[in-house]
């Protein structure tokens, strides 16, 4: 019959709209892969959001700069990290326990390894990726002592994220060729970085333990 209607799918609907936690992960990943193919400074704003497929308008809400970008990235290691580590409070001593939080920050930066590698190089020629660099590093080690259950507040905390940033530089170059499948070299690396720590300074052997808490032996 003539007004009878055809069977169909109907008109497409729309797909909705990515969320901002959606395009916030298109254009770390973006920034990311634009990194490890040609280095941290072809990583441009404007690069950026094309590659992502988002609007400046759009990467501008969620990171008002290259720094803030990173500084998520980096963020989103150390949530990985920790919930790699979840029990490293059950080692021994204090350095067993860094020692495990340390491989578990390096086990999550395992998959962007080679774009974190032209991040950290690109910093060389960039003051802003430096400072932001050496700031989430700061703030890595925070979080690493205290999974680790080490002190890492006042005076002698910012002395031991002190440390533990140089553990992390010293182990950086290791980390970077590392193409075993544990890891093993970096370990090694990481261990005897650790070593180094207790010689010099003695700071994970006179760490206090909070209440409740078996000490550092």
């Amino acid at each position: 019959m003539a007004n009878e209607k055809r069977p169909g799918k109907g008109p497409a609907k729309p797909r909705p709209a990515p969320t901002p936690v959606a395009m916030g992960t298109r254009a770390v990943a973006a920034a990311l892969r634009i990194a490890q193919e040609e280095g941290w400074n072809a990583a441009a704003l404007d690069r950026i959001a094309a590659e992502a497929e988002i609007t400046l308008e759009e990467l501008q809400d969620m990171f008002p700069s290259r720094a803030a970008l990173l500084d998520s990235f980096i963020a989103d290691i150390d949530h990985d990290m920790l919930g790699r580590v979840a029990d490293a409070d059950g080692a021994d001593g204090a350095r067993d326990r860094l020692f495990s939080v340390i491989m578990a920050r390096y086990d999550a930066l395992r998959p962007y390894r080679d774009a974190f590698i032209a991040i950290a190089r690109g910093a060389l020629r960039d003051p802003a990726t430096a400072w932001t660099l050496t700031w989430t590093t700061r703030r890595s080690a925070e979080w690493m002592l205290a999974s680790a259950g080490i002190v890492h507040t006042g005076i002698e905390g910012a002395l031991k994220m002190h440390a533990v940033a140089a553990v992390l530089a010293a182990t950086l170059r290791t980390f970077a060729r590392d193409d075993s499948d544990d890891l093993s070299p970096t370990m090694a690396a990481v261990d005897r970085a650790l070593v180094r720590c207790e010689r010099v300074m003695g700071w994970v052997q006179r760490v206090p333990r909070p209440p409740g808490q078996r000490r550092a032996r």
